[in-house]
């Protein structure tokens, strides 16, 4: 018993001191001079301050099983897992022309500036990945064909603050994002290859094309207009994200990915937030297994003293009764003595 606890005490303690380092304590924030403008409440403590997320949406004509097997594959270019958000297709196989109608109708809406359920999903999308994304960390989202016009629909509909965390990284996209239009972006990249069938019809990225003027950002003083020399030689085929153009430039991101939100900083507070919440998960399953133990004994003990009680209760009535019969023997005898 004395092992078992010396052993809690040393992993509770140890257990605070990682939550010290992963969680340092800070000077709490003044209050708010504006009550229209509450200052935004800390990240939760289970959030470390380097930690960053992948997110994704895809285009048209994409079932859950591709959306799903696309997110497995990026997650390998990035190393981490892809956050990815489905958007819907009409078609019911692959060859549905009648869906594939359905779906160009739908981005065409959008096009004009529709807000459909897709739009307010991917607010809901980004705006958790956001909450949950560390002080110097990010939400690197990626987004294709139509998901770039949704994510641009959407981007209208997020906070400063929460722009001010994301990433866009746009392939092939119906729409063009860049910081001219939304400031608060921390960076935002649009791929286009030479032969995408959209590229004609997204003026920005059209005019860009043409004028040679690529819109730089003034945050990361890279060219917000990126194209491409085809690498398939078919439109339709380049246009896909992992077809042969924009799949090595997915691989490219992943690898900036790594190397500024993968730094061995980054790591060593992920290492650290992971072996408290082992820790954490091994002192619970301990304390759970003692008080389980501690209650299944307590239930036992209070059984047997209820037995013992119980016995010792019926042999003083039993005593009692004997005492009374005796006592009522030994009246009845000495009246009759006397008569």
């Amino acid at each position: 018993m004395h092992t078992l606890f010396s052993y809690l005490s040393t992993t509770i303690l140890l257990s605070l001191l990682l939550s010290l380092l992963i969680n340092p304590a800070t000077p709490s924030s003044p209050p708010s001079s504006s009550l229209s403008n509450p200052l935004p409440p800390p990240p939760p403590p289970s959030i470390h301050k380097y930690k960053s997320h992948i997110s994704w949406i895809n285009g048209i004509a994409h079932t859950p099983s591709d959306a799903k097997n696309t997110a497995n594959t990026m997650a390998t270019y990035f190393n981490r897992p892809v956050n990815y958000i489905h958007n819907p297709t009409a078609m019911s196989k692959p060859r549905d022309a009648v869906g594939y109608v359905k779906d160009l109708t739908q981005a065409t809406t959008q096009l004009f500036g529709r807000i459909t359920a897709e739009v307010n999903d991917l607010v809901s999308h980004l705006r958790f990945l956001c909450k949950n994304t560390g002080e110097h960390g990010k939400v690197l989202h990626l987004c294709h064909s139509q998901g770039v016009l949704i994510t641009y629909l959407a981007a209208k509909e997020l906070t400063n603050d929460e722009k001010s965390k994301i990433e866009i990284i746009a392939f092939g996209g119906a729409a063009a994002i860049t910081t001219g239009e939304f400031p608060e972006f921390h960076r935002c990249v649009n791929y286009y290859s030479l032969n995408d069938p959209l590229l004609q019809v997204v003026t920005p990225a059209a005019r860009a094309l043409s004028t040679g003027l690529l819109s730089f950002s003034v945050k990361t003083g890279e060219p917000e207009f990126v194209f491409l020399t085809p690498k398939g030689n078919d439109p339709i085929v380049d246009h896909g994200l992992l077809g042969p153009t924009y799949k090595d430039i997915v691989l490219l991101e992943g690898q900036r990915y790594v190397k500024h939100y993968e730094t061995k900083i980054y790591k060593l507070y992920d290492l650290f937030y992971n072996m408290q919440a082992r820790m954490d998960a091994v002192c619970r399953m301990i304390i759970e297994a003692t008080i389980i133990k501690l209650v299944l004994l307590l239930r036992a003990l209070y059984a047997k003293f209820r037995e013992v009680g119980i016995e010792v209760v019926r042999r003083m009535n039993s005593a009692r009764v004997k005492n009374v019969d005796l006592n009522v023997n030994t009246t009845a005898t000495i009246q009759e003595a006397i008569g």
